[in-house]
């Protein structure tokens, strides 16, 4: 889909008519909205003091909870056990912070996560150990994955055993790797420990923090709730890498932008779009950036996953473009190393982070609103709007297309879904052979109204997610498209949408296999074996607990499923029965795995 100039005008100005029109969204305590996504306020302002007075004996599950409450939190997710995370649902219960269990303590993570990003804070989740803590690890693994904010704390064996118990093992090597901190209590830091892990877990490139609750852990007076920690402050730019850039720059005729999260974390989208506008640059965006520049923008070409191969855009941007301009990218969000052939820049928020490209010409660390700034009057020729719109033209028109002989198609999913949610609302996805579907035919103008999964690029993401988004914030309206496979991992978490009164379309992509792996067999010439799935009526499922439940098996059955769902009281399941094997053709054509004639 393409848009001149003037169309790109008259869109904002429309956008502008809806928002004033759409419902008020008051951000928590010292947090600016973005989309569905909260964060902190740039300008240092410490929480406030709790009004009541502290408690003289502060044993830690209460000031765990009191900490959430102060923070906005309103629910926390988990599985009970008979210990730590008992006291902690009754510290709760008092603090009016409730307890939340779910099916699978990985989705208590997932929706935890979830839940705090809309909050603009660190989610909670709570668990036992041991086993406990091994489900919830693949939780903690997506929220890594994803960038997404989380503090989960765990019961643990005593510190200094070395005996084998029931349940007891190693919680610090079991979440080493993907975690952005890991720390056992002591009371005497206790409660520096959790106000640094809420502080951590929402930094920067936010993410999962465990905290180790130990069996002879001396939980007597842990101290009084603490302040937060100011916010980072990014420094100045360098001088002279700054005029390196602009001399590159300048002698593009050509440049392509790749903008990444961070242009939002730091409040930097003003500054990408103006010099973007500037240097006539063609934009990509990560895959967890989608809105991080408006998207029905005639300079929007794409998203960048790191499929550098003809037949995507990466290719036909390639061709076109001659100077890469990397803005707050994360180097996560790939699935391959760079490897575009032109030089590059690189604008990094912070110096600690990786750059996308193993040796761009120039690196230039700090403020990205200053350095954009200050580049906005180097621009080159730039890219022409025609040009752009035909590269993404030659994609679309030749790989994602709907299929003509087909009855219901993903296409057709698509289309309803962005009829009907409005232009406050939120998809919320996971991996499936729709997912470059999601990337190519749906424009999205704000960051946060897409939460599909990127890092991870994983199954089993949604149901959870979308709980948790939707808790945090019921009254934006909101999508979550999923797989059939993927539903199967999460069929219990039904029931938490029901008992917590949880409305909101699932929609269910349902094409009875494993659509994605199935079409790599074909494309890797492999033959078709031990990925399909034995049909299962998922609207019955939800019916069973309480949900609404509809099967689609036409567009005009899922229009008018999708259509009653964002109205409904309750959650409502779409079992959407598309056609199987133009999806499956669809998945290797939208990854330029084009077939031979």
């Amino acid at each position: 889909m393409s848009l001149k100039k003037e169309e790109w005008n008259l869109r904002q100005n429309r956008t502008k008519a809806i928002s004033s029109n759409a419902p008020d969204i008051t951000p928590t305590h010292g947090a600016e909205l973005v989309g569905f996504i909260r964060f902190q306020s740039h300008q240092n302002a410490p929480f406030e003091r709790l009004e009541q007075s502290q408690s003289k004996n502060m044993k830690f599950a209460d000031l765990l909870m009191q900490d959430a409450a102060r923070r906005g939190i309103k629910h926390v997710f988990g599985l009970p056990g008979s210990g730590f995370p008992m006291d902690a649902m009754e510290a709760g219960r008092k603090a009016g912070v409730e307890f939340v269990h779910v099916a699978h303590e990985s989705s208590a993570a997932i929706a935890a996560a979830y839940y705090g990003a809309g909050l603009g804070t660190a989610g909670l989740a709570i668990g036992v150990k041991g086993v406990g803590a091994g489900n919830t690890l693949g939780g903690v693994a997506n929220a890594f994955f994803e960038r997404m904010p989380v503090v989960c704390a765990f019961e643990a064996g005593a510190t200094n055993s070395d005996t084998d118990l029931v349940q007891v093992t190693d919680h610090a090597a079991m979440f080493g790797g993907i975690t952005k901190s890991f720390s056992t209590l002591e009371r005497s830091t206790a409660n520096d420990t959790l106000r640094d892990a809420v502080a951590l877990a929402t930094d920067g490139r936010r993410g999962p923090v465990v905290i180790d609750y130990p069996s002879n852990f001396d939980d007597g007076d842990v101290g009084d709730l603490q302040s937060a920690p100011e916010n980072y402050v990014e420094s100045s730019p360098d001088a002279n890498a700054l005029e390196e850039a602009k001399k590159l720059i300048g002698s593009a005729k050509h440049p392509m932008v790749v903008a990444g999260a961070d242009v939002a974390t730091t409040g930097a989208t003003a500054e990408l779009l103006k010099f973007v506008e500037a240097i006539g640059g063609a934009v990509q965006v990560n895959m967890d950036a989608r809105g991080v520049f408006p998207e029905s923008h005639p300079r929007f070409a794409g998203v960048m996953t790191g499929n550098y191969v003809p037949h995507t855009i990466e290719g036909e941007l390639q061709e076109l473009c001659d100077l890469a301009i990397l803005v707050g990218a994360d180097s996560l969000m790939t699935h391959a190393p760079w490897d575009f052939k032109m030089p590059a820049i690189e604008l990094v928020s912070r110096p600690e982070y990786r750059t996308t490209v193993p040796n761009p010409e120039v690196r230039v660390d700090g403020s990205l609103r200053e350095s954009l700034n200050a580049l906005s009057s180097a621009g080159g020729t730039g890219v022409s709007i025609e040009a752009i719109d035909l590269a993404k033209q030659n994609i679309i028109q030749n790989y994602f297309e709907r299929p003509a002989d087909a009855k219901f198609a993903i296409q057709d999913i698509v289309a309803s879904c962005r009829k009907m949610l409005p232009g406050n609302g939120v998809v919320i996805s996971e991996t499936g052979a729709f997912v470059r579907m999601l990337e190519h035919l749906w424009e999205f103008d704000t960051f946060g109204s897409f939460l599909g999964t990127s890092g991870g690029r994983t199954m089993g993401l949604m149901i959870p997610a979308a709980l948790g988004a939707k808790m945090a914030n019921p009254d934006v309206p909101m999508i979550g498209i999923g797989a059939d496979g993927s539903t199967l991992m999460r069929l219990g978490e039904f029931e938490v949408f029901a008992r917590m009164n949880v409305a909101m379309p699932l929609v269910i992509v349902n094409d009875r296999a494993l659509g994605t792996m199935k079409s790599r067999q074909v494309s890797r010439g492999l033959p078709q074996f031990g990925l399909d799935i034995t049909p299962v009526d998922f609207a019955a499922v939800g019916r069973a607990v309480g949900l609404n439940g509809v099967v689609a098996r036409t567009p005009e059955e899922f229009e008018s499923a999708i259509t009653e769902a964002m109205t409904a009281d309750k959650a409502t399941v779409i079992d959407a029965r598309i056609d199987q094997q133009p999806y499956w053709d669809n998945f290797a054509l939208s990854i330029g795995a084009i077939p031979e004639d």
